[in-house]
C-alpha cells in the first residue's frame, strides 16, 4: 500500500490587527509524497494536550460534523479525528520550531518535510498523513481561517483522515507571535 501526504499553506500578511482580529488565510502549495507502508499499527501515544489544542480539537470535530464545500468541492460529515500524542509531538514541534527560527512553511530551513517529522516523532505505519499551518491567530478564529481556505478546508473535512495532533507555540518576538500546526494521519 502506499502512503500520502498533503500539505497545505496557510499564509498571512505580515501586519495582522492590535486585536488579533482574523486575516484571510489563502492556500499557495501543496506537495504530495508516497512510500511503501510498514508493520503493525503503534498505540496513540500521549493524550495529554493544552488548553488551546483542545480547544482547537473540539472546534476541528465541530466542523467535520457539518457538511460543507470547501472551494468548489462538496463533503459530506465526517466522522472525528481522534488525538494522536505522536502526531501531537511532531506538531508542537514544528510550531515551536518555526517560532524559534522565524520560518513560516511546512519544509523547515534544514528541508525536513511534514511526514519525516511525524515519523520522527513515533508516527509510523501511516498510509496517508496531512499538514495545516497558521501563525498570527489566536484560538478563536485559527479554526475558522482553515475553514475559510479551499485546500486548509479539504484537509479537515477529508474523510480518510483519523488522526490528529495539535501543536500550538506562543512567542513573544517572533514574526507571528502565535505558530498553529494541525498534523493529520491515518494508519
Amino acid at each position: 500500500m502506499q502512503k500520502l501526504i498533503l500539505t497545505t499553506l496557510l499564509p498571512l500578511s505580515a501586519l495582522l490587527a492590535s486585536c488579533g482580529g482574523p486575516s484571510t488565510p489563502s492556500a499557495v502549495g501543496s506537495s504530495v509524497s508516497t512510500g511503501a507502508q510498514s508493520g503493525a499499527v503503534r498505540d496513540a501515544g500521549s493524550q495529554t494536550m493544552s488548553i488551546e489544542e483542545a480547544q482547537i480539537l473540539s472546534a476541528l470535530n465541530a466542523a467535520r460534523a457539518v457538511a460543507r464545500t470547501c472551494g468548489g468541492q462538496r463533503f459530506e460529515a465526517a466522522a472525528p479525528v481522534t488525538w494522536n500524542g505522536y502526531l501531537a509531538a511532531a506538531a508542537r514541534a514544528h510550531a515551536a520550531d518555526m517560532a524559534k527560527r522565524h520560518f513560516f512553511d511546512h519544509v523547515t530551513p534544514d528541508g525536513v518535510k511534514p511526514a519525516q517529522r511525524m515519523e520522527a516523532a513515533g508516527y509510523t505505519d501511516w498510509t496517508k498523513a496531512a499538514e495545516n499551518i497558521a501563525a498570527g491567530f489566536v484560538v478563536s478564529n485559527v479554526m475558522q481561517g482553515w475553514i475559510d481556505s479551499p485546500s486548509h478546508c479539504k484537509t479537515l473535512m477529508d474523510p480518510a483522515l483519523k488522526e490528529v495532533g495539535i501543536g500550538y507555540t506562543y512567542q513573544p518576538g517572533s514574526p507571528y507571535g502565535t505558530y498553529w500546526v494541525q498534523d493529520f494521519g491515518t494508519r
